[in-house]
């Protein structure tokens, strides 16, 4: 339930391909010389950039928060300067953005448009000793790191024999999952975004642990399927959301729980999870996303879960990195309860249902 005062999540609709056009045209208006410099595919590449630019500001203002853009254009920052771009690219890219928002948008989104921009401006001049763009990440323990440079080095073999000495050695599953698994997709993302790791490498990383995760399932299980609890739950990452590899844990953290689990993955239609959640009398659902652009088919799913009698009871459990940068988002698209993580994801399913 939403508590008084909470925002409510207000859909957005930007023409990001018309804006990154008018965008184009400005871009090459202010910065002649530039311009001149980029070839083809660059240009081609400054295009998408500002549609994505363009996508974290729609999302931005339909939370009625800068923070999505703010977030976008702090990775973007972080993204160039670790390839050598320009410094100062990022902050250009806003300037032409604030000008085409002032000639384009609509009165109720202008005012708001260009706070957001300049908010995101000032945080990337920030003269703030530590990078405000980069959150900081753990160090991996001496296994993850082993894990994670075996992988790096395509060698599946010695990635499997660290992950099965640590079983000998006494570590669970649920040790393997947040005490390697995580971090290392974690230090994988972290990689990427200082171009020391690429985007084939960071998928070869997560399918050698969705695969070792698949082999590892009889240790979830106990060797068999358990069922110890009367409760079912329904895990799903939303729409066209492929990252599936965080609601995959949490679903197996509900199994070793003795929960009921019907895991769908990832890409998987609204409709499906609604018609999922009604046939199996699900008591919960676990949803997660990655991308603030699948927001909006969140908030459509958990209204048409609110709107269905067959499944106003269950209790939603939303988690995902969107729901991180905005701590009291899971409340304006009305799920019950943030996971950071999938023993959150567990332990707040089993409070909702106790109704404490």
């Amino acid at each position: 339930m939403k508590n008084p005062g909470t925002p409510v999540y207000h859909p957005v609709s930007l023409n990001r391909d018309y804006l990154a056009g008018k965008m184009l045209d400005r871009y090459a208006e202010a910065h002649p010389k530039t311009w001149q410099a980029f070839s083809p595919r660059r240009r081609e590449r400054i295009r998408a950039e500002f549609m994505d630019m363009i996508g974290s500001l729609q999302e931005s203002l339909a939370t009625g928060s800068p923070a999505f853009l703010i977030d976008h254009t702090c990775r973007q920052q972080s993204r160039f300067a670790a390839r050598h771009l320009p410094e100062g690219l990022v902050v250009s890219y806003l300037g032409v953005l604030k000008d085409i928002l002032a000639q384009e948008l609509p009165p109720d989104y202008r005012e708001h448009a260009g706070a957001f921009v300049k908010k995101a401006v000032s945080v990337l001049k920030s003269p703030a000793k530590s990078d405000p763009c980069m959150a900081p990440v753990a160090s991996l323990s001496p296994v993850a790191r082993s894990f994670l440079d075996a992988i790096l080095a395509a060698d599946r073999d010695r990635a499997d024999a660290i992950i099965d000495d640590a079983f000998t050695a006494g570590t669970t599953v649920h040790d393997i999952y947040l005490g390697v698994f995580q971090p290392v997709l974690r230090e994988t993302g972290k990689l990427w975004q200082q171009n020391e790791a690429t985007v084939a490498e960071e998928h070869y990383v997560t399918g050698t642990i969705r695969q070792i995760m698949g082999r590892m399932h009889d240790r979830v299980t106990g060797s068999g399927r358990k069922i110890t609890q009367k409760k079912s739950v329904v895990a799903a990452s939303v729409g066209e959301e492929l990252h599936d590899i965080g609601i995959r844990m949490v679903a197996d953290f509900f199994e070793m729980d003795g929960w009921d689990v019907y895991y769908t993955g990832g890409n998987t239609p609204v409709k499906c999870i609604l018609d999922a959640v009604r046939d199996r009398k699900a008591d919960a659902v676990a949803l997660s996303i990655t991308m603030p652009s699948r927001i909006p088919d969140v908030q459509y799913l958990i209204r048409s879960l609110r709107a269905d009698a067959g499944t106003a009871h269950v209790k939603i459990i939303i988690g995902g990195y969107p729901f991180a940068i905005i701590p009291g988002l899971w409340k304006q698209i009305g799920a019950d309860a943030y996971a950071a993580g999938a023993d959150d994801a567990v332990a707040a399913a089993n409070r909702l249902i106790a109704g404490k």
